[in-house]
């Protein structure tokens, strides 16, 4: 069987790291296993040189290809420099593997003209609807999706089944879940946001709430774990309200046994978010038994319930948060229960989605050889 040379397009920057180029931690442990079972990889995309904590993944160290062109101040003369630049990689390609949304979506239309086979990666809200959208879609080969709710919506606008749910794009597996861990109602409880520090995750609301909590009964700690470009203007928006002694800015970590501590360490895990995929850390708060409050944006209403195993706010609503970090901690053990059932539709979940991310992309791509 022929070696499959796959060129995947991520919908984020590639960052120069010295003498090697990184990707956010996911992308390149995804193409990383992709190659280990047997196709080769190139990924390609605007290069940037700048600070990025994001991006952990080191691409040549771990004999992945890059291409791609430096960021031009001008930003038309860049995507068109962009577009000309991928179409010889596109060429020398057998599949090409699209992550979505992206700014770089024309691509899709350079596979169809030059008759080389595309796939989808959806995992997210925005640019989901419209014309070009839904010929992307229907000229995609295939589509690989976080949640089903983005299955179905591609499935429906393509008239044919094209898309198909993966299993979460995450490290840990049906081993890695809490079954017995224990909850108890405190004098002071401890929440937790573990995420991108950008300002559509609802952390400018949530830090208003915690202003509006701070002068109730209750007591509380907020720790914020990540980094982004709103890292610096939250924090100076957490002094202004005066929340130096509840709230604790973190910094970003990647080390799993960190990440598992944060969650095993806290009482309540909240997002906010206004729009979403289906983000890794609701998998790792199910996994970890923490209690969650989130909001039902993108892909997060396919697998959560209101008041079955999760708490929903609505976005933007300071008034929402307030009332149900109320709850929470009037109605801890009620609340708790919520987490047991988050961890045992997770454990469902893992149970029936054997496979891999890589590992489905591996499996399509077999079945084309064999047509």
């Amino acid at each position: 069987m022929k070696i499959n040379k796959i060129l995947i397009i991520p919908n984020a920057e590639i960052t120069k790291v010295k003498n090697d180029f990184a990707v956010e931690k996911n992308t390149g442990e995804f193409a990383a296993e992709l190659q280990r079972l047997g196709s080769e990889v190139t990924i390609y995309g605007q290069i940037i040189d700048e600070p990025n904590n994001i991006h952990v993944y080191k691409l040549n160290e771990n004999n992945l290809n890059v291409k791609g062109l430096y960021r031009k101040s001008n930003k038309i003369l860049n995507y068109i420099l962009l577009y000309l630049r991928v179409i010889p990689e596109i060429v020398k390609s057998d599949f090409v593997y699209i992550f979505y949304p992206t700014a770089f979506k024309y691509t899709a239309f350079i596979c169809s003209i030059l008759q080389k086979k595309y796939g989808l990666y959806v995992r997210g809200m925005d640019d989901m609807q419209g014309k070009i959208p839904s010929l992307i879609y229907k000229q995609a080969a295939v589509g690989f999706c976080v949640a089903d709710f983005f299955t179905d919506n591609i499935n429906t606008i393509a008239g044919k089944q094209i898309a198909y749910t993966i299993r979460p794009m995450i490290t840990l597996t049906e081993m890695d879940i809490i079954v017995d861990r224990q909850y108890e109602k405190r004098n002071s409880y401890k929440i937790l946001y573990l995420g991108r520090m950008t300002n559509d995750k609802g952390i400018l609301e949530l830090l208003h709430a915690v202003a509006e909590l701070k002068e109730s009964k209750y007591r509380f700690e907020l720790s914020l774990v990540g980094d982004g470009e709103y890292f610096d203007e939250l924090k100076k928006l957490a002094d202004h309200l005066n929340l130096h002694d509840i709230v604790s800015f973190k910094g970003a970590t990647f080390d799993p046994q960190e990440i598992r501590w944060h969650f095993l360490n806290s009482d309540i895990y909240i997002l906010p978010s206004y729009h979403e995929g289906f983000p890794r850390t609701l998998y790792e708060a199910m996994i970890y038994g923490t209690p969650i409050i989130t909001t039902f944006v993108g892909g997060i209403s396919s697998l959560m319930r209101d008041g079955v195993n999760c708490i929903k706010i609505e976005p933007r609503s300071i008034k929402d948060i307030v009332l149900s970090l109320t709850f929470a901690f009037e109605n801890y053990d009620q609340f708790s229960l919520l987490a047991c059932k988050a961890t045992e539709m997770v454990s469902n979940l893992l149970e029936t989605r054997k496979y891999s991310h890589a590992m489905d992309v591996h499996q399509y791509l077999n079945n084309l050889q064999k047509e």
